[in-house]
């Protein structure tokens, strides 16, 4: 009995080592079928990307102030008002303007305005600030 059960293990042996892809002299049968490297799988569809698409980089720079009104317009709190000539407005940004006007134009320090403006073409300093002309202004 002893010979029966040294041949049984000799072939679970080799069975085993066939299996677990090992190299014999014989013939070994795969249980899984052989795979092939393709770029489209067996049914015939094309395969979803493995990865979305990375996310576009992230925005450096200033960004865009809260209160900007593109063109010609600013907006802002007054600091420095009066009857003129000299004006000075602060935006939601902590920038300031420096504004002049010679039409004697009243501003309320601390109210919140829109203005209108252009460039400063007469050389006047109105104080710390972006120098610009103060063509008009609605009060917010």
């Amino acid at each position: 009995m002893s010979r029966r059960f040294a041949a049984a293990a000799l072939l679970l042996a080799i069975g085993l080592t066939g299996a677990c892809g090992g190299t014999g002299t014989g013939e070994v049968s795969s249980a899984e079928p052989s795979r092939t490297l393709s770029s489209v799988p067996p049914s015939g569809r094309t395969p979803s990307p493995t990865r979305p698409p990375a996310p576009p980089p992230p925005k450096v720079g200033p960004s865009t102030p809260s209160d900007y009104i593109e063109g010609d317009m600013i907006s802002g709190r007054v600091v420095k008002g009066g009857s003129g000539p000299c004006y000075a407005v602060v935006n939601d940004d902590n920038q300031r303007f420096a504004l002049h006007n010679a039409a004697g134009l009243a501003l309320a320090e601390g109210s919140y305005i829109t203005a209108k403006v252009g460039p400063l073409l007469a050389k006047i300093d109105c104080g710390e600030g972006i120098p610009y002309e103060l063509i008009s202004f609605k009060r917010l």
